[in-house]
């Protein structure tokens, strides 16, 4: 009997990729399988996506791609950041297109390129500081590609530093300035495929989906918008109860006797903690009382606030209003899906 195990819906993952396709329309779709496809599985996940419409995988690290392909994965794989120059011939080796944006990089890349032109995508920094050309410089830089006879430009790309609710004039102007680049782009290299579209992108600005949009939040049934989207979700997280304790009033619970039981409560210990990825937070700060609950686990369709500080391995739950619970129910657990740790196991339904 498993302790502590995660289920993922592959017919959930399915059905959001049929409704981000619906939404796409012409516009072709990238399923981001970056960090392990945000817990879920890069491999089944990308296999899933391929199958059933995506046109090609968005991933973080050349080793993530390389992954996928020592996976049997054959589909169009994407850099999403640009590799180190001195990675430019296992890039190529790989067989995937990556984001460039340096001359540096470009001429690595062109040295080691074999064979057809290597697909690169030239990417512009709109404020997120991560990497990326400054807007300004597109130009020169486009140039310079030129001048690269290996490298082939497939793409021209940006990541908007949108947050939904917060910023959307801003976010607006940025993308209607990079749709200007886009067209200038064009006169030099025609075909090339513009993409700045996300999940939140998608839904809060759906004229600006372009050529193509790079979906993860979506796929996995996430959506940090207020915008209504027919998403299901694959994600379920569950941990057994292995202890019951009663506590009398006024006890503390948990290390540093943090927490005080307010009233007669019935306690339970599930084996799963922060090296799981579940939060370190305590459910209520210090000893306060009756208010500030943040966490809590279902169990047979009722809450179980968390008791007190989550440890490296365990957590308390209480359990007081839950009189049928016993050891060996399972309680489902709020975790973020990409900082769950990959030794749980993952269990996985068509």
């Amino acid at each position: 009997m498993r302790l502590k195990w995660i289920e993922i819906d592959l017919a959930a993952v399915r059905s959001n990729v049929k409704a981000a396709l619906r939404l796409l329309g012409p516009a072709k779709l990238m399923a981001v399988v970056k960090a392990d496809a945000y817990g879920h599985g890069a491999q089944r996940i990308s296999r899933l996506a391929l199958a059933n419409g995506a046109s090609c995988l968005g991933v973080l690290t050349l080793e993530e791609a390389v992954s996928l392909r020592a996976r049997g994965v054959c589909g169009k794989i994407v850099l999403l950041a640009p590799p180190a120059p001195a990675q430019a011939e296992e890039v190529a080796r790989a067989r995937v297109e990556t984001t460039v944006d340096s001359l540096e990089l470009a001429s690595a890349l062109d040295r080691r390129a074999r064979g057809a032109p290597l697909p690169v995508h030239a990417d512009l920094d709109y404020g997120l500081g991560r990497w990326g050309l400054p807007p300004g410089e597109l130009h020169s830089f486009l140039k310079g590609l030129l001048r690269r006879r290996r490298l082939r430009l497939a793409g021209l790309s940006a990541h908007i530093d949108y947050v939904p609710g917060q910023n959307a004039v801003e976010a607006e102007e940025k993308l209607r300035d990079f749709h200007r680049r886009c067209a200038l782009a064009r006169r030099l290299f025609p075909g090339i495929v513009c993409h700045a579209a996300n999940t939140s992108i998608l839904l809060d600005f759906p004229h600006w989906k372009m050529d193509m949009v790079r979906l993860g939040n979506f796929l996995y049934g996430i959506n940090p918008t207020s915008k209504e989207a027919p998403l299901k979700d694959p994600w379920a997280f569950y941990a057994r109860i292995i202890s019951i304790k009663e506590a009398a009033k006024g006890r503390s619970i948990g290390y540093a006797s943090e927490y005080v039981a307010p009233r007669r409560m019935r306690v339970a210990t599930l084996p799963v903690g922060y090296s799981d990825g579940l939060t370190m937070e305590p459910a209520e700060r210090l000893i306060r009382l009756g208010s500030g609950l943040q966490y809590w686990g279902m169990l047979r369709g009722q809450s179980a606030p968390f008791v007190g500080r989550c440890g490296i391995s365990h957590v308390l739950v209480d359990i007081t209003r839950i009189e049928s619970a016993r050891v060996g129910d399972p309680v489902s657990l709020p975790i973020r899906r990409t900082a769950a740790s990959s030794r749980i196991p993952r269990i996985y339904k068509n």
